[in-house]
């Protein structure tokens, strides 16, 4: 099975395109996986947050309902089997960042993105830079880099990449 990661960039540049490009990639049989975390960050803490713009809020509910409609699966890792996966990544992104830069989300996606190509062709949709670097050395260290793929998603908007 296509198995697809996608993090919080990704979402955002897909735009208000971003629901009917998901249902296209399920009917296509991608499963399309939403970290955990991304939710966090890109749902649960814009409807928590009283000062939230409208369109943030719109967007959040749209997630939320593709996620309720089981377009979008959600998944973390087993953190202790890729604890050190998740410190590394935690280090890797936080260097040379702002101070006041918090890692978030993305620390937990390279230990997701290993976890899963165990079973599955992993391609994972990002634009991060450091993310995609930190994906490649982890995934080439622990000998599965040949079951992942990277993409940006200017390139996969369409998702047709994904798709086969």
């Amino acid at each position: 099975m296509s198995v697809v990661v996608l993090d919080a960039n990704a979402i955002i540049m897909h735009g208000r395109a971003f629901p009917e490009r998901v249902y296209t990639a399920v009917e296509a049989g991608t499963k399309l996986v939403l970290p955990r975390s991304v939710k966090q960050e890109l749902v649960d803490d814009v409807l928590d947050a009283d000062n939230a713009p409208q369109n943030h809020r719109n967007a959040a509910q749209t997630i939320q309902e593709l996620i309720d409609e089981g377009y979008l699966v959600l998944r973390q890792p087993k953190f202790e089997a890729y604890s050190d996966v998740i410190d590394e990544a935690r280090r890797r992104i936080a260097d040379d960042s702002l101070p006041e830069h918090e890692v978030k989300a993305d620390q937990y996606i390279p230990a997701l993105v290993c976890e899963l190509s165990q079973n599955d062709t992993v391609t994972l949709i990002t634009a991060d830079r450091k993310l995609r670097d930190t994906v490649e050395e982890i995934t080439e260290r622990q000998g599965i880099a040949d079951q992942v793929a990277l993409s940006d998603p200017d390139r996969a908007l369409s998702l047709d990449h994904a798709l086969g």
